[in-house]
């Protein structure tokens, strides 16, 4: 997610690809972010603004990331 976002590889998209991708490789290892989506929004930009480095992310996914259940 981090990098993808102030990496800027894209031309455009680069916030919602790093999103999508961080949740994709979570979901891959059923997992799944558990946060209203203004605490999601809100990290996102932390990110694009070098308010949150790597470390941070971490620590903010780590504190919300839940095992999806099966249905």
């Amino acid at each position: 997610m981090h990098g993808i976002i102030t990496g800027h590889p894209f031309i455009d998209g680069n916030k919602r690809t790093g999103y999508a991708l961080a949740r994709l490789i979570l979901q891959e290892g059923g997992q799944d972010i558990a946060a209203p989506e203004d605490d999601r929004y809100d990290l996102v930009i932390q990110v694009a603004t070098g308010k949150l480095d790597v470390d941070g992310v971490r620590a903010w996914l780590e504190s919300r990331v839940r095992p999806v259940r099966s249905r």
